[in-house]
C-alpha cells in the first residue's frame, strides 16, 4: 500500500469516531436536560425494539407448588366387644352403701387398653341415674362409665340392643354424663340428642391421623325411637350410613365403623353380616368392629368392586359378662396399626387378635378380664363355671385358634406410637 493511500484511510477513521463522538452526546442531551437533572422520556427516546423491554412484556414465571414431604406416620388402635353388666356384676361391684366401684373388673386388662393410641368399647346398656338393674332391662351406675376411662378408653359406642331397655330418659343420662366427661377426651358414639348432634362428625386425631367413628345397631329389642328425635340411637339405615361415611370421609384420614349385627351364639358370620361389611368397605370403612352375638366370631379382609379395602371382625364377643356357655368367656381384643401411605392414605396393618378370657370364682364374684395366655389350670378348675361348662384351658386355646386362625397373636401390648396425645 502506498503512503498516501495510508493517510487517507487515517483521516476517515478519525472522522467516524468525530461523527459517533458527536451523536453519542446528542443523544445525552437529550434525555437528560432539565435543572434537576430528570429523565425526560418523549417518544423519540424510547427504543420500539431492541435492548429496552417493558415489564409487562416479560413472560410470567409459573411456580410450582412444591410436594408436600411424605411423613410417615402410625396410631395403635384396639377394640373389645360387650361391656355387659350382670346382675351378679352389680352386687361384686357394689359398696354395700348404694356405691359402686368397677375398676377392679379392669385393672389386669388395664395395661393393654392404656398403651394402645385409641381403645373402643360397647357399652351394652345405658347409664342411667335411676335404680341400677340388669336383664332383661339393664340399667347402669355411671361409676362404670368412669371405671371405663380410668382402664384407658377412649370411644364407647351405645348403638346397641340394650339401649332403650331403660327409656329415653336414661339414653339422655348416658348423654349427659359422657358430655360432662368430655375433658378427658373420651368420645360417645351411637346415640345423640338431635339430628344436629347426630351430624356432628365425631373423631379422634394421634401423630396427625384423624381417625373418624360410627356405630350402628340392627334393633332396639322392640323398643322404638321417641317421635321427636328419631336420632337418639343409630338404626341400620343404608342410606344413612352412605351419607354419615362420606361427612366423615371428608374430614378424616381414616374410618372405623362399629356394627351391633348378626345372631346371638352363632360363632359364624351370616349372609346378612357379609353383605352389609361390603357395603361399608365399598363407602369407605377401613375398619369394621362388629359385636351382639355375645361369641367371637372370624376375621379377616373385606374388598369391594370399587377397589376398596377394609379389615372386618364379625364380632369380638364380650367383654365382661356373667353368661354361662365356655363361648361366651372367650373373647377377643382386636389390635391394629393404622399407617399413612407415601400416597396420604390410612390404611390397617399387622392385624391380630389376642384373645381374652372372663374369669370370676365360686358364688359369681371377683370378675375380671385377663389375657387368654395368663390363664392357668388352676383357674380353670376353680372358675365360677367349672363343673356348668368345659373351662379347661386347652378347650378355651382351641376356640380360640379355630375362630381367629393365622390373625391369632399371643399376649401383647399394643404400641404407643402418640406420646402426646395421653388422657
Amino acid at each position: 500500500m502506498k503512503q498516501g493511500d495510508k493517510k487517507r484511510i487515517a483521516v476517515l477513521i478519525l472522522c467516524g469516531a468525530v461523527l459517533a463522538a458527536a451523536v453519542g452526546f446528542a443523544v445525552h442531551a437529550g434525555v437528560t436536560s432539565g435543572a434537576d437533572n430528570e429523565i425526560a422520556v418523549t417518544e423519540e427516546t424510547v427504543p420500539v425494539s431492541g435492548s429496552a423491554v417493558l415489564e409487562e412484556d416479560l413472560p410470567e414465571t409459573v411456580i410450582e407448588p412444591e410436594e408436600p414431604a411424605y411423613e410417615p406416620a402410625s396410631l395403635s388402635l384396639i377394640a373389645v366387644g360387650d361391656n355387659l353388666i350382670h346382675g351378679t356384676l352389680l352386687k361384686d361391684a357394689s359398696n354395700g352403701d348404694g356405691t359402686y366401684d368397677f375398676t377392679p373388673f379392669y385393672e389386669d386388662i388395664k395395661p393393654y387398653v392404656e398403651a394402645a393410641d385409641i381403645a373402643l368399647i360397647n357399652q351394652e346398656s345405658p347409664l342411667g341415674t335411676g335404680t341400677p338393674s340388669a336383664y332383661p332391662t339393664f340399667n347402669t351406675p355411671q361409676s362404670c362409665g368412669k371405671a371405663l376411662i380410668a382402664a384407658g378408653f377412649d370411644v364407647v359406642s351405645h348403638a346397641n340392643n340394650h339401649a332403650m331397655d331403660s327409656g329415653s330418659s336414661a339414653l339422655y343420662d348416658t348423654l349427659d354424663f359422657w358430655d360432662s366427661q368430655a375433658d378427658t377426651g373420651v368420645i360417645r358414639i351411637g346415640i345423640a340428642r338431635d339430628a344436629k348432634d347426630r351430624a356432628e362428625v365425631r373423631y379422634l386425631e394421634r401423630n396427625g391421623i384423624k381417625v373418624g367413628f360410627l356405630a350402628y345397631t340392627f334393633g332396639l329389642n322392640g323398643n322404638v325411637l321417641p317421635e321427636d328425635n328419631p336420632d337418639l340411637v343409630s338404626l341400620i339405615d343404608r342410606d344413612k350410613i352412605a351419607e354419615e361415611m362420606a361427612a366423615v370421609k371428608a374430614e378424616c384420614d381414616a374410618v372405623v365403623v362399629m356394627m351391633h349385627w348378626g345372631e346371638e351364639y352363632e360363632t359364624m358370620q351370616n349372609a346378612e353380616q357379609e353383605d352389609l361389611a361390603e357395603f361399608l368397605t365399598e363407602n369407605g370403612a377401613t375398619l369394621i368392629i362388629g359385636g351382639h352375638p355375645h361369641v367371637c366370631q372370624p376375621c379377616d379382609w373385606v374388598e369391594s368392586d370399587n377397589g376398596n379395602r377394609a379389615f372386618c371382625i364379625y364380632s369380638v364377643g364380650n367383654f365382661i359378662s356373667a353368661q354361662f356357655d365356655t363361648e361366651t368367656m372367650v373373647e377377643a381384643m382386636l389390635q391394629v396399626t393404622l399407617t399413612r401411605q407415601e400416597d396420604g392414605t390410612v390404611v390397617v396393618e399387622d392385624p391380630g387378635v389376642m384373645p381374652l378370657i372372663c374369669d370370676f370364682r365360686s358364688g359369681w364374684c371377683q370378675y375380671h378380664v385377663i389375657p387368654l395366655e395368663d390363664y392357668t389350670e388352676e383357674m380353670a378348675y376353680s372358675h365360677c363355671l367349672s363343673g356348668r361348662t368345659d373351662m379347661r384351658v386347652s378347650t378355651v386355646r382351641s376356640i380360640a385358634e379355630e375362630r381367629f386362625g393365622k390373625y391369632l397373636i399371643g399376649k401383647t401390648i399394643p404400641t404407643t406410637y402418640d406420646t402426646e396425645s395421653r388422657n
